[in-house]
C-alpha cells in the first residue's frame, strides 16, 4: 500500500512504514519515526459499527482489529499477547463457515463505533465581540454585524448562543429581556468564577443551577437554571431577539484623542469573562459537551489583564527582537514610565502568563477558541495564540472585517458534512486522542493543536507505552482535542527500542469524539509497521516517505521555537540561528547515512529518488516565514504557525516550498504530438527565477497567497486590450485560464487565500520574488545590468538551491 491509499483510507502518514529490528539501527536513520494522523479523514468511507461489535482486549483493552491472530474461537491481541474469546454466531451460507466480525475483516483498519451515549447538551457557540470601532470605521462594524446574523441560519436548530461585547468595559447580554439588557464588568479587573457567578445571581439561595439539575431532569433548561437561561438558549428560540441584539450594537469607544491614542479595549478582560461564565453555567457538564468561542477581535488590547501595548500611540508595538528580548531577561522587568517611545518589554510575559489561565480552563471544558481578526495593526496574537492552539481553534486573519477573506472563511467555518442534505456540521467536539503501541514502540509526544492529559492509572499498559523522552506535549499518551475537522492533523513521535522475533510493530489510535449530531463516538485506527533485518536497506527505502518526514521535522524545529518553549525553565533559549543550525546538521547526517559517495570527490555524490527531496524541502524550510521571521511581525509569525500546525501533509508541503503553474502563450492552445490533445492545462515548473519569462503567466500558490504574475509581453497585450478584439479569442482563453484554476484552489481553502493579480516590475510581484529560489542574482553576475535581455535577477543576498546543495555535498564527500 502506498503512501497516499494508506492516507486516505486510515489518514496517517508515517515517516518510516519499515523500521530496522535493532533501536541502535533506527537511530542511525537520523529522520524521527513519527506519524501524520488527521482523525476525521472524509478521503473515504468510514464503516459505522454499533457498540455491540466492538471487541476490546481483557487485559491492555486494545481494540479488535485486522491483524489480530484468529485460532478457531480465540484471537490473540498483537499489543500485548493476550488471548480472548471470540463469539462466532453467523455462518456464511455458501462456505458453511463462521463469518468474522467486521471489525476483523481486512478492509477495517479504521473503524467507527456507535456508543449509545449522548451528549448532555447541544454544541455551543458562543460569540465575543469587539465593538471598540472609531468613527471612520462604522462600515466595517456594520459589514461585521452582518456577518454575524448571517452565522446565526448556519447553526443547528438546537445549538447553544451567548453573546458578549466589549470594549473598554465587557457587557454580558439577556437573551431573554426585550429591552436589550446587559450586564457591564470592569474591563480593567481580573474576575474570579465566585465573584463573576455572585455578581450575576448564580449562586443566589434558591437559583444555584448546581443544586436545581439535581432536582430536575437533564433538559437544556433543567441544567442551565432559570438564570443560566438568560445567558445561553437555543438559536431557534433566541435567533430573533439574538439578531435584534446584534442591529443594534453600537460603537463602545470611550473619547480619546484619535492622533495621540489608542481606543481602549479590554480583550483579555472580555476572553476571561467568556470562559467563566461558561465555566459557571455548565458546572458538573463541562466534560459532556462540546462548543466554540467566536471572538472577533478588531484591534490591539490596550487595557486590562492581557494588554500588549500602552493606548498611547507614540508607544511602538512589539517586534520579534523585543519579545526575545524579554524572554532572555532573567529578571522580572518593571512597567515602563518614561516619556520616551520605547515598548514595555513587561507587557510580554504578564500577557502570556494571564491567557494560560484562560486556556486551562476552557481546555478542561472541552471548549475551543477561535479568532477572527480584522485589523490592519496587530491585536495581540502572538501571546494569545495558546489559547487557539491547545484547544484546537482556528485562526482568520484579515485587514478588514469588510473583506471578502473575512466573511467568505467565516461562512466557510460553517461548513456542513459532504452527505446529501446533511444538516450536520463538519467538525467533531469535545474529543481526546489515545495511541496504543507494541512493547518495542514509545509514544514520544504530540506536536498539533492539543493538550497532553495525565496518563491513565486504570492500565498499567498506558505507562508502559510512555517513553522517557518528551517532544512537544508528551509524557502520556492521551491529549485532549476541544475542535476536530477534516484538516486538523497531528504529528507523533515514537522512540524505537529492540523488537524480538516479530515480524510487524503495531501503532493504534483511539479518537474519541463527539459527532455533530450530539452522538459519542470511537474511531479506531490501526497501522501496522514492518520489521526488517537491519541490513536491508532496500525495503527500508521503499518504506520512507520523505513528505511525512519534512512534515515532522518542520513540526519539531517549529515547535522548538515556540514561546512557551524558548522561555521554560531551566532551558536555553532557543533562537532562529540554532533551530536552522539543527536543520543542517540533521540534513548532513541524513546525506552521510543514505547518500553514496566517494570519499573526495564532489561529482560522486548520490541520492535516490526516495531520498533526494528532503534537501531541497529542507532548504525551502530554513527560508519559510515559520523558521525565518525577518520582516514579519509576530501577529503574522504566530498565524502562519499556528495554520500550519493544523494542516496535513499535502498542505504543508505547500506552505514550505510553494508550486508554481506556468502558461505559455507559445505553446498553450497547441496541439500535443503525442497525445493529439489541444494543450490547456499548465505545466509544472521549478520554484526558480529562471521559470519567469516575458511571455508566461506564472500561477503561485503558498497555501496563504495565490497569485498570478503576467510576464512583460503578455502584460503588453492586455493593457492594449488584444483579449477584447474578436480576432484574439485565444489570447483571451489564455489570460482566463490562470483565473480559473485559482478560483477552483479558492473554493476549497480555509482559510480563504489572499488574492494577488499582478505583473512583471509591479510591486506585488515581490510576492514572487521572494519565494523563488536566486539562481540567477545579482550576486552570481554583478556586471549585469538589471533589465536588459532576457536575464530575471533576483535582488538578494540568499543563497541558492544549488549552491546550497554543493555546500552540503562538499561536507559528505570530505568525510572518511
Amino acid at each position: 500500500m502506498d503512501f497516499e491509499t494508506r492516507e486516505e483510507i486510515d489518514g496517517v502518514r508515517l515517516s518510516f512504514s519499515c523500521i530496522p529490528k535493532s533501536r541502535l539501527q533506527h537511530q542511525r536513520n537520523v529522520v524521527p519515526l513519527g506519524a501524520m494522523y488527521t482523525p476525521l479523514n472524509n478521503k473515504s468511507n468510514i464503516q459505522v459499527l454499533p457498540k455491540e461489535e466492538m471487541l476490546a482486549c481483557r487485559q491492555c483493552r486494545a481494540i479488535a482489529n485486522p491483524f489480530v491472530t484468529v485460532n478457531n474461537e480465540i484471537w490473540t491481541c498483537p499489543f500485548c499477547g493476550f488471548t480472548n474469546r471470540l463469539v462466532l454466531n453467523q455462518i456464511d451460507p455458501d462456505t458453511n463457515n463462521y463469518v468474522l466480525p467486521p471489525a476483523l475483516h481486512e478492509t477495517s483498519s479504521t473503524v467507527e463505533y456507535q456508543t449509545g451515549r449522548l451528549s448532555s447538551l447541544p454544541p455551543i457557540f458562543f460569540y465575543v465581540v469587539d465593538t471598540c470601532f472609531v468613527a471612520d470605521d462604522v462600515e466595517e462594524f456594520q459589514s461585521l454585524k452582518e456577518s454575524l446574523i448571517i452565522s446565526l441560519s448556519l447553526l443547528p436548530e438546537n445549538a447553544l448562543v451567548g453573546l458578549i461585547t466589549f470594549g473598554k468595559h465587557v457587557q454580558i447580554h439577556d437573551l431573554l429581556s426585550n429591552d436589550n439588557r446587559a450586564y457591564t464588568f470592569n474591563g480593567s479587573k481580573e474576575y474570579t468564577l465566585d465573584q463573576l457567578s455572585k455578581s450575576l445571581g448564580l449562586l443566589a439561595p434558591g437559583l444555584n443551577i448546581h443544586h436545581s439539575r439535581q432536582a430536575h431532569g437533564s433538559g437544556v433548561d433543567d441544567i442551565l437554571g432559570t438564570i443560566g437561561r438568560k445567558f445561553l438558549q437555543p438559536v431557534n428560540i433566541v435567533e430573533y431577539q439574538l439578531t435584534n441584539i446584534i442591529e443594534n450594537l453600537a460603537t463602545n469607544t470611550f473619547p480619546h484623542s484619535k492622533f495621540k491614542e489608542r481606543p481602549e479595549r479590554a480583550t483579555g478582560a472580555a476572553l476571561n469573562t467568556a470562559s467563566l461564565l461558561l465555566n459557571a453555567l455548565l458546572g458538573d457538564h463541562i466534560k459532556t459537551t462540546g462548543g466554540h468561542l467566536l471572538c472577533f477581535i478588531g484591534g490591539a488590547c490596550t487595557s486590562g489583564y492581557g494588554k500588549i501595548v500602552d493606548n498611547l500611540l507614540k508607544e511602538p508595538m512589539r517586534s520579534h527582537h523585543d519579545i526575545e528580548k524579554a524572554q532572555q531577561s532573567t529578571l522580572p522587568s518593571a512597567p515602563t514610565t518614561s516619556t520616551k517611545t520605547k515598548v514595555d518589554t513587561s507587557l510580554f510575559k504578564s500577557a502570556r502568563t494571564f491567557y494560560k489561565k484562560i486556556t486551562s480552563n476552557l481546555v478542561s471544558m472541552g471548549l475551543s477558541c477561535n479568532f477572527f481578526i480584522g485589523s490592519y495593526d496587530q491585536v495581540g496574537l502572538y501571546e494569545m495564540d495558546e489559547i487557539c492552539y491547545k484547544t484546537g481553534g482556528v485562526v482568520v486573519m484579515s485587514d478588514s472585517f469588510s473583506t471578502a477573506i473575512f466573511k467568505q472563511s467565516f461562512i466557510k467555518f460553517f461548513k456542513k458534512q459532504d452527505e446529501d442534505n446533511s444538516e450536520y456540521l463538519d467538525m467533531g467536539f469535545n474529543a481526546t486522542l489515545e495511541v496504543r503501541a507494541t512493547s518495542d514502540l514509545k509514544v514520544e509526544g504530540l506536536i498539533g493543536n492539543a493538550t497532553a492529559l495525565p496518563v491513565r492509572k486504570d492500565n498499567p499498559f498506558a505507562e508502559k507505552t510512555v517513553s522517557q523522552t518528551v517532544l512537544g506535549e508528551g509524557s502520556t499518551n492521551s491529549w485532549k482535542l476541544c475542535n476536530v475537522n477534516p484538516q486538523s492533523t497531528y504529528a507523533l513521535y515514537f522512540e524505537k527500542l529492540d523488537s524480538g522475533f516479530t515480524s510487524f510493530a503495531f501503532v493504534q489510535f483511539l479518537f474519541h469524539y463527539q459527532h455533530a449530531s450530539g452522538e459519542m463516538r470511537l474511531r479506531v485506527t490501526t497501522v501496522p509497521l514492518s520489521i526488517i533485518p537491519d541490513s536491508d536497506i532496500v525495503n527500508l527505502e521503499r518504506g520512507f516517505d520523505q513528505e511525512a518526514a519534512l512534515v515532522l521535522l518542520a513540526r519539531d524545529a517549529i515547535n522548538k521555537m515556540q514561546p512557551d518553549n524558548t522561555n521554560a525553565k531551566n532551558k536555553p533559549i532557543i533562537t532562529q540561528l540554532a533551530v536552522v543550525k539543527n536543520l543542517d546538521k540533521n540534513l548532513v547526517d541524513f546525506c552521510t547515512r543514505f547518500s553514496v559517495f566517494t570519499p573526495g570527490i564532489l561529482e560522486s555524490f548520490r541520492l535516490s529518488s526516495s531520498y533526494a527531496l528532503l534537501p531541497q524541502f529542507l532548504y525551502h524550510l530554513r527560508r519559510s516565514p515559520f523558521i525565518n521571521v525577518f520582516n514579519n511581525s509576530p501577529d503574522e509569525t504566530s498565524f502562519v504557525r499556528h495554520v500550519f500546525m493544523h494542516e496535513d501533509v499535502n498542505n504543508s508541503l505547500i506552505m514550505i516550498q510553494p508550486t508554481l503553474l506556468s502558461y505559455d502563450i507559445d505553446t498553450f492552445g497547441a496541439v500535443d504530438e503525442t497525445t493529439g490533445l489541444v494543450i490547456t492545462e499548465p505545466e509544472p515548473v521549478l520554484l526558480d527565477s529562471l521559470s519567469l519569462g516575458h511571455s508566461k503567466i506564472l500561477l503561485l500558490d503558498t497555501f496563504f497567497h495565490i497569485l498570478i504574475h503576467h510576464g512583460k509581453k503578455v502584460a503588453e497585450w492586455r493593457k492594449a486590450g488584444y483579449h477584447e478584439q474578436p480576432e484574439y479569442v485565444h489570447f483571451k482563453e489564455f489570460l482566463e485560464a490562470p483565473k480559473k484554476e485559482a478560483m477552483e484552489i479558492l473554493m476549497d481553502r480555509f482559510p480563504l487565500p489572499r488574492f494577488i493579480d499582478c505583473d512583471e516590475g509591479g510591486s506585488q510581484a515581490r510576492f514572487l520574488m521572494a519565494k523563488l529560489n536566486p539562481s540567477t542574482s545579482y550576486a552570481t553576475n554583478p556586471n549585469h545590468l538589471f533589465g536588459f535581455g532576457d536575464r530575471f535577477d533576483v535582488f538578494t543576498d540568499d543563497t541558492s538551491l544549488q549552491s546550497f546543495m554543493e555546500h552540503i555535498q562538499r561536507i559528505v564527500t570530505a568525510q572518511k
